[in-house]
């Protein structure tokens, strides 16, 4: 269910938006001034934001530049939604950062058309904008994504999900029963999902997808070391499992996502997972950040 926050300081046009989103099925929160707006967006990460251009305090345009300028918020969808139509006021909402400038009134199948046509837009670059390239770029690579997981780094998971499955690819995500990222991926229906243990193997799965792109998601690295053996999961071992995935998945129609924990590892150790890796990427509480990006 895609999340949405529609953003103006007129109750009436709130509630109208919100019965005729909830209709087709959007989840939908509201704010009725730019602060709270912020605030909101912070803390809901929503799909898109559909926002009023004039409002008390913080205008439409001041909220949207913030929006767009965070490295955590820079790729949600923001709809400038007003009854300014003018060419100079498209224009500032283009400078603002808007993907696009609707204006009221509006017709109803008129504003779905424009929300459906930003999510399906953001859904297919939705991960590989974060790393500042296309999708066709991001194809072959082989991600390490390190997590704090207090974080809600499960999210950058989903995008990634979210945009292969947009342009119909296959995703296998290997996990854990009951992990955050089986919990956040439950609604896609055309990927498997495969319990994470020690002995997984990588060639099989190929086997049966033996053409066409294929994904990735292995969450996690540090997870498998707690489930093996004692005496197995030691630096050397996890750092061999490594190597040997990537040697296996080193095709160019290959794409994958390794989770690790830095913080349940020895220094050492971290070290040398991120040495097999040419792509790193970190997710925090503050959002998702590049370490490393191959060319």
């Amino acid at each position: 269910m895609d999340r949405i926050l529609v953003v103006d300081d007129e109750p009436d046009i709130v509630n109208l938006v919100r019965m005729i989103l909830e209709k087709e099925g959007y989840s939908v929160s509201s704010a009725n001034d730019g602060e709270k707006a912020l605030q909101l967006v912070e803390r809901e990460d929503p799909d898109l934001v559909l926002l009023d251009l004039v409002m008390p305090g913080k205008s439409g345009l001041e909220v949207c530049k913030i929006i767009k300028t965070e490295a955590r918020t820079k790729n949600i969808p923001v709809i400038m939604f007003t009854a300014l139509g003018r060419d100079v006021d498209r224009k500032l909402s283009t400078w603002a950062g808007a993907d696009t400038h609707f204006t009221k009134p509006f017709a109803k199948e008129d504003l779905l058309l424009e929300i459906k046509k930003c999510l399906t837009e953001a859904r297919c670059s939705k991960f590989s904008r974060l790393l500042d390239i296309d999708h066709e770029e991001l194809k072959g690579k082989k991600i390490l994504l390190e997590i704090d997981p207090r974080s809600d780094y499960e999210k950058a998971v989903e995008n990634f999900v979210a945009e292969c499955v947009s342009h119909d690819e296959a995703v296998l995500v290997v996990t854990l029963n009951g992990s955050a990222i089986r919990r956040a991926l439950k609604k896609y229906e055309k990927i498997r999902l495969i319990d994470l243990h020690p002995q997984v193997k990588f060639s099989p799965l190929l086997n049966e997808h033996p053409e066409g792109p294929l994904n990735f998601v292995f969450d996690s690295l540090t997870d498998l070391v707690l489930l093996a053996e004692e005496g197995e999961a030691s630096q050397n071992w996890l750092y061999k499992f490594t190597q040997n995935s990537l040697q296996v998945l080193a095709g160019s129609r290959i794409t994958g996502l390794f989770l690790l924990n830095p913080a349940a590892h020895d220094m050492q150790s971290v070290a040398s997972i991120r040495g097999i890796f040419s792509d790193q990427i970190s997710y925090k509480s503050d959002g998702l950040s590049v370490v490393r990006k191959s060319t």
